[in-house]
C-alpha cells in the first residue's frame, strides 16, 4: 500500500481533485444560468465533450508539474491552483451580476466596475463558496503532506518514459474524443447555428453555451485565442455581405401608421432610469412615475435584454442607436471607427434639434464625454465635472436625482430655448442597497420602513428620490410653459440585478427567476395632450428609437436599426437575447424555426454593422 500510495502519487491525486472540482461545479452552475433544454445539451454526447476537454487540460497541467522538481512542485502548483480558484470565483460572481461568463472584451470594463467591487459579495453563490473552501482545504493538505513526508533516496528528477507516454496518449485521446463528439456544423444563418454544438464551439460568441460545451479550462484558453484570432482574420467584406443578405430577406420600407407624427415638432426629454424595476412603481414609492404610466402610453411588455458591456451602457447604447453592444477588441464606448449616422441625436440634430446629454457621474466613466459626442450629442454635461470646475455648488450631492434636478443651472441646460433633445441618465437607484450607499445616506427617507425588509426599504428610498426628480422636472417644465411642447420618454436600463435575492425580485414581479423574464422593465412615453393607453405589444430596447422617430414624424432608414417601430405592421412579435433565445407573444404566428432563423440573422447583422461601420457617413 505504501508503494501504491506514496507521497508523489498521493500529491498528484490531490492535485487532480483540486483541478477537477473547479470544472465540475462550473458545469453544474452553467446549467443554472441559461436554458439548456432549447440547446438539447442535456445528453451523453455533450457530457463526453465537456469531460474530454476537462480531463485533457487537467492532464496538461499535471504533465507540466511532473517536470518540476520535487522540492518546488507543490509550491508552484499551489500558486497555480489559487489563481485558478480566483478566476473561477470571478467568472461566477460576474455571471451572478451580469448573467454571462467573462469574455476578453469585458475586461475593458474593469475600471468602471471596480468601484462597485463589493456588490459582488451581496449575492454570493453557496456552491461556489463550498467549492473554493474544499479546494483551499485540499491545497493545505497538499502542502502538509509535502512538509510532513519526505521522499526517500535521491530527489533528482527521473523522467519515466512510460509515465510520460501515458500522459501524452491520455491528453491526445481525451482531446480527440471531444473534437469527434462535437459533430458536424451547420451553415451560417441556419436557425440551428446558435444551437449546434460544433457551431457554438467554432464561433465561441455566446459565453454561456460556450462554457457548457467546452468546460472551464478550454473556455478560458479559447476565449483568449478567439479574441486574437478574430482581430487578425476579420473579413469586413464578408461581414458587409451578411448585412446585405439580412436586408434582402427582412428589409423594411417606411410607412405611416396611426401614431405617425403625433409628437411632430415637440422637444424630447429622454430619461434612462437607473435600476427602476416594475415592481416598485406604486403610489407610495414612485407616485409620479405611476401617474405618467396611468396617463401616458405605458408599454407593459417591454424587455431590456443585456448583450455586452455593463448593463447600463448596453441599454444606453441601444436606446441611442437601435442596436446592441457587441464583443469586440474594445468596449462599445471606446470604439473609434464607427460613425452613428442614424443615432437618435444625429437624426434629431439634422432636423433642427439642440442635442445634449446629462448625468451625475464623471464624464470619464464609460468614456461618456467622448462616447456621447460620437453618438451625436452637442455636449455631455457631467454634474461631477461641473462641480469640480466650480460651475455647480460644491456642497450639493448631485448623485441624488432630486438634488440634480433642483439645480437651476442644470435645468437651464436641459430645458433649452430652442427645440431640443435632452438625454438624462439618472443615478439614485444604483446598487449597492446597503447602509453604505452614498445616496441613501443623504436623501430624505419618506417611506415607512416597517412595511419592507431593510434592503427593500433602501432600494425603494433610492427609487423614491428618482421619482422626486421626475416630479420636480415636471414642475420646472410647467413653470417655463413648455408642458405642451415636450414629449417625455422614460425607460429603465435594466431590472434591479443588484438586489441580493433574485428569487424575491422574481416573486414581486410574478415571473420565474430567469434573466430573460426578469428583464421586463418600465417604458413610458408621455405628453400632456396624449390620451392614456396600455401598449401590450412585445418589444425590446432597440425598438424604442424607431418608435419615437415615427411619433415625431422624422423620416429614417428602417433598415439601419435592429429594432422596429412598435406600431408598424413589420414589427416582430417576439424579443430576442444575446444567447439566441427569445420570448414570443401569445399571438405570435411564426414557427419556432422562423423565429430562431431571424434571431440568428439579427445577431449576425448587429455584429456586422458595428464591425464594418456599414452605415458610416
Amino acid at each position: 500500500m505504501k508503494k501504491i500510495f506514496n507521497k508523489k502519487r498521493l500529491s498528484f491525486l490531490i492535485m487532480f481533485l483540486v483541478l477537477f472540482i473547479i470544472s465540475f461545479y462550473m458545469d453544474i452552475y452553467t446549467r443554472r444560468i441559461f436554458d439548456i433544454t432549447i440547446f438539447n445539451f442535456n445528453n451523453l454526447r455533450s457530457r463526453t465533450i465537456w469531460l474530454g476537454f476537462t480531463i485533457s487540460w487537467i492532464l496538461i497541467i499535471l504533465f507540466i508539474m511532473y517536470f518540476i522538481s520535487d522540492k518546488k512542485r507543490i509550491k508552484i502548483f499551489s500558486v497555480v491552483a489559487v489563481a485558478l480558484n480566483v478566476l473561477f470565483f470571478a467568472h461566477i460572481c460576474f455571471a451572478q451580476q451580469m448573467g454571462k461568463f467573462i469574455m476578453v472584451s469585458d475586461l475593458f470594463l474593469a475600471g468602471e466596475g471596480f468601484q462597485y467591487f463589493f456588490s459582488i459579495f451581496l449575492n454570493l453563490n453557496i456552491g461556489m463558496i463550498l467549492t473554493i473552501f474544499i479546494n483551499l482545504g485540499l491545497i493545505a493538505l497538499l502542502n502538509y503532506i509535502d512538509i510532513k513526508f519526505k521522499v526517500k533516496g535521491n530527489n533528482k528528477k527521473v523522467f519515466n518514459k512510460y509515465v510520460i507516454g501515458a500522459f501524452v496518449i491520455s491528453i491526445i485521446l481525451s482531446r480527440c474524443i471531444s473534437f469527434v463528439m462535437l459533430g458536424h456544423d451547420v451553415d451560417n444563418n441556419n436557425w440551428q447555428e446558435n444551437y449546434n454544438t460544433k457551431n457554438i464551439y467554432n464561433n465561441f460568441t455566446n459565453p454561456n453555451s460556450s462554457m457548457f460545451v467546452s468546460g472551464f479550462y478550454e473556455y478560458n484558453v479559447r476565449i483568449i485565442y478567439k479574441y486574437f484570432y478574430n482581430l487578425l482574420t476579420e473579413d469586413k467584406a464578408l461581414l458587409k455581405s451578411n448585412v446585405d443578405e439580412y436586408n434582402a430577406i427582412y428589409g423594411k420600407t417606411l410607412s405611416n401608421n396611426e401614431y405617425t407624427g403625433v409628437f411632430k415638432d415637440k422637444s424630447v426629454i429622454f430619461i434612462m432610469m437607473e435600476s427602476i424595476d416594475s415592481w416598485i412603481v406604486d403610489n407610495q414609492t414612485m407616485p409620479t412615475l405611476k401617474y405618467l404610466m396611468d396617463t401616458g402610453l405605458n408599454f407593459t411588455n417591454r424587455y431590456s435584454p443585456f448583450f455586452n458591456g455593463g448593463q447600463t451602457i448596453n441599454t444606453e447604447f441601444a436606446l441611442n442607436t437601435g442596436m446592441y453592444a457587441i464583443n469586440n477588441k474594445k468596449a462599445i464606448y471606446d470604439i473609434n471607427d464607427v460613425e452613428y449616422k442614424y443615432s437618435l441625436a444625429n437624426i434629431l440634430k439634422k432636423n433642427g434639434y439642440v442635442t445634449n446629454s446629462f448625468h451625475a457621474n464623471a464624464s470619464s466613466f464609460y468614456n461618456r464625454g467622448k462616447f456621447h459626442n460620437d453618438l451625436g450629442y452637442d455636449k455631455h454635461y457631467s454634474a461631477l465635472d461641473m462641480q469640480n470646475a466650480g460651475i455647480l455648488d460644491h456642497n450639493k450631492n448631485y448623485y441624488s436625482d432630486s438634488e440634480f434636478i433642483s439645480d437651476e443651472k442644470l435645468v437651464d441646460l436641459i430645458l433649452n430655448d430652442k427645440k431640443f433633445l435632452s438625454f438624462i441618465t439618472t443615478y439614485s437607484a444604483h446598487l449597492e442597497y446597503t447602509n453604505d450607499n452614498k445616496v441613501f445616506k443623504r436623501v430624505p427617507h419618506y417611506l415607512d420602513h416597517t412595511k419592507y425588509n431593510y434592503e427593500e426599504y433602501i432600494y425603494r428610498t433610492l427609487a423614491n428620490d428618482t421619482d422626486r426628480f421626475i416630479r420636480i422636472l415636471l414642475q420646472k417644465i410647467e413653470e417655463r410653459k413648455l408642458i405642451d411642447d415636450v414629449v417625455i420618454v422614460l425607460a429603465s436600463d435594466h431590472y434591479v440585478y443588484g438586489y441580493s435575492d433574485t428569487d424575491y425580485v422574481a416573486l414581486k414581479k410574478d415571473v420565474i427567476n430567469d434573466r430573460k423574464a426578469l428583464q421586463n422593465t418600465p417604458l413610458v412615453i408621455w405628453s400632456n395632450d396624449m390620451s392614456h393607453k396600455d401598449i401590450d405589444t412585445i418589444l425590446d430596447t432597440a425598438d424604442v428609437l424607431p418608435t419615437l422617430l415615427n411619433m415625431l414624424d422624422i423620416k429614417y432608414n428602417p433598415n439601419a436599426y435592429l429594432g422596429d417601430d412598435v406600431f408598424s405592421s413589420t414589427h416582430d412579435d417576439f424579443v430576442w437575447f444575446s444567447d439566441g433565445a427569445y420570448i414570443s407573444s401569445k399571438t405570435c404566428s411564426l414557427t419556432k424555426e422562423a423565429i430562431l432563423t431571424k434571431v440568428n440573422y439579427n445577431i449576425s447583422k448587429n455584429k456586422s454593422i458595428l464591425l464594418t461601420n456599414y452605415y458610416g457617413i
